[in-house]
């Protein structure tokens, strides 16, 4: 991935390979939705918005289902009425959300947002980002200017590693999210959104829930210099953490943006201090090209009949995107550094349980700890990587640290943190 974080050569070189990640669903209020698709939004359009976000298009591989871009920061993933952008660096997503929903309007045929979420991990070095992604605070401030009924959250422990996630919370109001409405409060608003494609002249608070969670231990080695505090300035107070030795479970006001009987699942795998010899292979000193990366390291055993694009950065740095059948992908960034490694993985393939999966990744990569989030629908088959997750304290060579359960709406959401046995 480019190193944008270097601006100032003077500066130590530093990359935050921590993503940001925004997911969007779109409908219409009267259901007529046959012939809408976000893939009808030209390319070219593409390319100005993500001229906001501060990154640009390297490639792209599609099939029937879904258009797959691999960017010169980390991916987005085009669908019939999902997209999902995820950018690392000092990438600014939230920004283009004006231009997003005005390309929506015009091109795709939809008028509502249906659903929204945006996450990531904590940042190692969150001074570097640029406004407003430098708090979490700041970016759920931004949301809320925009959505009446945002609802932001925290799992982990807030001083320590953690994972933030805000969406819309159907409790809160059966108002819709029109997108002239949107853009009218955009436009009319000072809120900082990026403006559009070029054609076209806080708190964070909780749902009427609470939560329980397990803390095993101490986040060992967790990043010092994260933003993790500034959350502590939201009104969180639906979450209302505590430990307890039974109850795990969260209840959370959000829905994800699939339709009941529409089956919808997501792994992630959030992986730090990652092995060296691991991480040499995504270098130009000891790999051609990202085939030869991909081949030496093992990504493409990862997932069977998967179609690759992948791309290998000079110096160093690595991205590739997986598509299948059916609307499912995969996809991986790699920042190999050794003072900042860094290693993403994403898939929404539809399985029983995600522990091979999460075996494989992380035989792969070799980290030292990681954070693993699975949310699923009740459509689909994904049934049991919560209670495998809660059952396992010890994973291969890693220590659980950190466990919670959320249920949403529609879904179910386990966040868990694991790292290795002191050695």
């Amino acid at each position: 991935m480019e190193k944008d974080n270097n601006e100032n050569h003077h500066q130590e070189h530093y990359f935050e390979g921590v993503e940001k990640l925004l997911e969007v669903w779109f409908t219409r209020k009267d259901g007529a939705i046959q012939h809408c698709d976000l893939r009808k939004v030209p390319r070219e359009k593409w390319v100005s918005m993500l001229k906001i976000v501060r990154c640009e298009i390297i490639s792209m591989t599609r099939n029937d289902t879904i258009d797959a871009y691999v960017l010169s920061e980390s991916s987005m993933f085009v669908s019939k009425r999902r997209i999902i952008l995820k950018t690392c660096g000092t990438t600014t997503p939230l920004l283009c959300l004006k231009s997003l929903l005005y390309l929506v309007q015009r091109y795709a045929g939809y008028d509502e947002v249906q659903d929204l979420f945006y996450s990531r991990k904590n940042y190692k070095r969150p001074e570097l980002q640029q406004e407003p992604h430098r708090t979490f605070a700041d970016e759920a401030a931004l949301l809320d200017a925009m959505f009446h009924d945002g609802a932001a959250y925290c799992l982990g422990a807030v001083n320590r590693d953690c994972w933030y996630l805000y969406t819309l919370n159907p409790y809160a109001s059966p108002a819709g999210h029109s997108l002239s409405a949107l853009l009218a409060g955009a436009a009319d608003g000072d809120d900082g959104f990026g403006a559009s494609d070029g054609e076209e002249g806080t708190d964070g608070s909780s749902s009427d829930g609470g939560c329980d969670g397990i803390e095993d231990s101490g986040s060992d080695g967790a990043d010092s210099s994260d933003d993790s505090l500034d959350l502590r300035t939201m009104n969180l107070s639906g979450l209302n953490k505590r430990n307890v030795s039974q109850r795990y479970s969260i209840s959370l006001g959000g829905g994800r943006g699939s339709s009941p009987s529409e089956a919808d699942q997501t792994l992630e795998i959030m992986m730090s201090d990652l092995d060296p010899e691991v991480m040499k292979i995504f270098t130009k000193q000891f790999s051609a090209n990202a085939a030869e990366a991909t081949q030496k390291s093992g990504i493409d055993k990862i997932l069977p009949n998967v179609t690759i694009d992948d791309y290998l950065f000079d110096p160093c740095g690595y991205s590739m995107n997986g598509v299948l059948k059916n609307g499912e992908y995969m996809t991986i960034h790699i920042t190999p550094e050794a003072k900042f490694s860094y290693v993403s993985f994403e898939s929404n393939i539809p399985q029983s349980s995600y522990m091979d999966v999460i075996a494989r990744v992380l035989e792969t990569f070799r980290p030292g700890k990681f954070i693993v989030t699975s949310f699923a629908n009740k459509a689909s088959v994904v049934e049991d990587t919560h209670k495998d997750l809660l059952n396992a304290d010890i994973l291969s060579e890693f220590k659980r640290r950190d466990i919670q359960y959320c249920h949403l709406k529609n879904y179910d959401l386990t966040y868990a943190l694991y790292s290795k046995f002191p050695s």
